[in-house]
């Protein structure tokens, strides 16, 4: 009895298609080395050009005036990036070549840079056109700017043919493609709103940009916020407000009332349980500022307030001022009360998908209630339990509507003002007279940076990884 192995070869890409990416890379990179010296802008007044500029002048000049004072432009580097890419095309055409054909990673290269390159041109026209509306004239590009679009263009398309290269020597890349592609979708949401306004918010924060000196030019002052920040007096207190409020009511309403109320409705009878999840989904679906004009009333001071009014009937002499005497109290069990709803119904949801042959057999074995929550229940909602606490943790370091609308921070000063609520004022409201946008950016990137720690140590506290491997299947 003989068996053959079939040899594994490559199929390798015709000479046609493995040139197809080069015949648009390297004209793209040339174009982008000359149109640095054409000119990118034009700036036309009454119909007559009267200045031009380089990509050169764009990026080494200082700002260009006109006769009459007027700013028209502000030197940037971002006018650097074409002919840098242009070299960095040239040399990685020339790797392939060397090499004898093409990775996808040499795509993947000319794409991300061409993109990149792209977005930062077209934020310097932008700039350029805000700039000469101040001027009261008008600016259209020039043939070096239309000429780098181009180049742009025809280097994203040559890199998405050197991909397409890539999938046809190694055909495994295909599905690895396909995958991402599927994903593409919920990446590009991520892209756009959150790793791109992280990384404004990054560089906001190396700013002085405020609305006192919004209408001149900013200027970057590195680490100034950071250092502010950090010796601001109250900011052991705000760090310190912050963990309270999250580590309270992450614990005893968020997570652990939630599991309460998702173990009681799902022990009861279906409709009951139904109601009562209703119930408890009322502060959730109420309008923020109607939730909070409930609960400000049942704390009004006294001879007010519906709580002040029950300890009258029953004969209580003294009535206090809930929110000066306990203010984390009704900060805690206002958020809280609307939290506990999402895990509850998380909880739920994952309760009920338990087989129910697994809830028979541990009652046929003689199994407690409690013991059955305790060995099946629980290791069953490990999943939930880790999307819950680690969403409820980001959702938490975030909010402070509630605390904005019950206390504003108070009573005094930075009582339960959280960390969120301090970027807020400080960026957005006029608490200190000013909106100090770049300040308010140094406390927010800092707020990001907790939570992606935190979220970090929450996938390795409950074991990520163990939890979305495949299941070994043991050959005998």
């Amino acid at each position: 009895m003989s068996s053959t192995t079939p040899s594994m070869t490559a199929v390798l890409p015709s000479k046609k298609t493995r040139l197809s990416g080069h015949i648009l890379a390297i004209p793209g990179a040339v174009v982008a080395l000359i149109s640095f010296f054409l000119p990118w802008l034009d700036y036309v007044a009454n119909g007559t050009v009267f200045l031009s500029l380089t990509g050169r002048e764009a990026a080494s000049s200082p700002a260009i005036t006109t006769g009459s004072g007027a700013e028209l432009f502000r030197a940037t580097p971002t006018a650097y990036l074409v002919p840098l890419l242009g070299l960095v095309v040239l040399a990685l055409t020339a790797l392939a070549f060397w090499r004898g054909y093409v990775t996808e990673w040499d795509g993947f290269a000319l794409i991300s840079l061409g993109i990149v390159t792209l977005i930062f041109v077209w934020l310097q026209f932008t700039n350029a056109q805000e700039l000469a509306d101040k001027a009261n004239t008008a600016v259209q590009s020039g043939y070096g700017l239309i000429g780098v679009y181009l180049a742009l263009l025809a280097t994203i398309i040559g890199g998405s043919l050197h991909v397409r290269t890539a999938t046809e020597r190694k055909p495994s890349l295909r599905g690895l493609l396909s995958a991402w592609g599927f994903m593409s979708p919920g990446m590009l949401l991520i892209l756009v709103f959150f790793i791109i306004p992280v990384i404004i918010t990054l560089v906001l924060s190396l700013t002085d940009l405020a609305s006192s000196n919004f209408s001149e030019p900013w200027h970057f002052v590195g680490l100034d916020n950071y250092k502010r920040m950090f010796s601001d007096t109250f900011f052991p207190k705000i760090l310190g407000n912050t963990f309270r409020y999250v580590i309270l009511t992450l614990g005893f309403f968020n997570v652990g009332l939630a599991l309460v109320l998702a173990l009681l409705t799902t022990h009861i009878s279906r409709r009951a349980g139904f109601i009562f999840r209703i119930l408890w989904l009322l502060p959730r679906i109420t309008p923020s500022v109607v939730y909070i004009v409930m609960w400000r009333r049942f704390v009004q001071v006294p001879p007010h307030g519906i709580i002040n009014q029950f300890i009258g009937w029953f004969g209580g002499e003294y009535q206090p001022y809930w929110l000066n005497e306990a203010p984390w109290l009704f900060v805690v069990m206002v958020n809280g009360f609307v939290g506990a709803s999402f895990g509850m119904i998380i909880f739920s949801s994952a309760i009920e998908a338990i087989p129910k042959d697994v809830m028979t057999a541990a009652k046929v074995d003689g199994a407690s209630a409690l013991q059955i929550i305790r060995d099946i229940t629980l290791p069953l909602l490990k999943w939930p339990l880790l999307f819950v606490t680690t969403y409820q943790t980001l959702s938490l370091l975030v909010s402070f509507e509630y605390i904005l609308l019950l206390t504003g921070g108070g009573p005094g000063l930075y009582t339960t003002e959280v960390w969120s609520l301090t970027a807020y004022n400080r960026a957005l409201a006029t608490y200190f007279g000013s909106n100090q946008w770049g300040y308010g950016a140094a406390w927010m990137f800092v707020l990001v940076v907790i939570g992606a720690t935190l979220a970090t140590i929450y996938l390795r506290v409950f074991r990520f990884d163990d939890l979305v491997a495949e299941p070994k299947i043991d050959v005998l």
